[in-house]
């Protein structure tokens, strides 16, 4: 690592910055991406952001892949849309506990404190293939749009779950609340991304916005082999304070933050350390029985990060900013 006097493109700071290289390891390409820490706000972040973005995001990238069931039968969906509606509404009794043993939580847990309903207007941006928001319409939301440009077509799964392939800047909508599930961290522009989501958005609305953290102990452990940097996929890493700086420029206030990190930070890292990519054979995320970990590590892991995630050093977190004013006007129009 070296000092560099790039210029944070968050905070502006010049002074004290480093740079240090990160492989591209998700594929196993190796080559080579320059990245620097700003030693003022801790954002963390590409020193060049490539032009052709695109090629990184190949057929196979993981958010585009994967297979799973559009509905669950009558009695499950019944079940799990009751024990939604209790927990949404903070109501305990023994058959929601029940439930939320037998079924869990999955994404309810999260956006419980946007304050938002089944019938509530929710788009995602940057969805892949859909899984995410899949599973939410599973516990009853049915208004859900998507939207992602690197898909290869419209996913229209039922009329509950519509997913376009399209740019979000091209949405003129509102919404109840408006999702950046891991992918805040691929876009190049952040403070533009915040003040087209505040148009989305009515006062004391959400947008809630999960990233990696750059401060985290996963990041402090293992530096430039840290599985979130993702190279070069991952233009930002952001923190609390980032996210506060942000906000405070487009007409948000970051009310909450709940770190959900899980092993992943320590599985991939760990791989990674050694030259293994993940989509390597020996990949714990590809073939259990050929990887390095144990059954015993696996689970110190998962332990290590919950533990983590109570000291908020863990290595990923959903950041609510609740839209406290308005910041431009432009028209609005109806997409189909």
């Amino acid at each position: 690592m070296k000092e560099n006097k790039f210029t944070c493109r968050i905070c502006k700071n010049h002074e004290n910055n480093v740079s240090f290289f990160v492989k591209e390891m998700l594929f196993g390409t190796e080559e080579k991406f320059e990245y620097v820490e700003c030693a003022n706000c801790k954002c963390i972040q590409i020193k060049e952001i490539p032009e052709n973005l695109e090629v990184f995001y190949p057929e196979n990238y993981v958010s585009f892949v994967g297979s799973f069931s559009l509905s669950d039968n009558f009695i499950k969906y019944f079940f799990k849309k009751k024990m939604a509606k209790d927990y949404l509404q903070g109501r305990k009794t023994l058959i929601s506990s029940f439930l939320q043993k037998k079924y869990g939580l999955s994404f309810v847990e999260k956006i419980k404190p946007t304050n938002i309903n089944f019938n509530s207007k929710i788009l995602d941006i940057g969805s892949g293939n859909g899984n995410r928001i899949i599973g939410l319409s599973k516990y009853g939301f049915n208004n859900i749009t998507g939207v992602d440009p690197f898909i290869k077509e419209d996913l229209l799964y039922n009329k509950k779950v519509k997913i376009y392939k399209k740019n979000f800047y091209d949405l003129y909508n509102k919404y109840d609340l408006v999702m950046l599930n891991h992918s805040f961290e691929h876009m190049t522009e952040p403070k533009k991304v915040l003040k087209k989501l505040n148009t989305f958005l009515d006062i004391n609305s959400f947008a809630l916005i999960r990233v990696p953290v750059s401060n985290s102990y996963a990041w402090k452990k293992y530096r430039e082999n840290w599985v979130a940097l993702d190279a070069p996929r991952h233009i930002y890493l952001h923190n609390t304070k980032t996210m506060e700086l942000l906000s405070e420029q487009t007409g948000f206030y970051l009310e909450h933050v709940i770190y959900d990190s899980t092993e992943y930070q320590f599985v991939g890292s760990e791989q990674y350390s050694k030259g293994i990519s993940m989509f390597s054979e020996k990949s714990y995320y590809q073939n259990k029985n050929k990887s390095i970990f144990s059954d015993e590590q696996i689970k110190h892991f998962e332990a290590k990060a919950k533990e983590l995630n109570k000291m908020k050093q863990g290595d990923a977190a959903c950041f609510y900013l609740k839209k406290i004013k308005e910041i431009q006007h432009i028209e609005r129009r109806k997409i189909n």
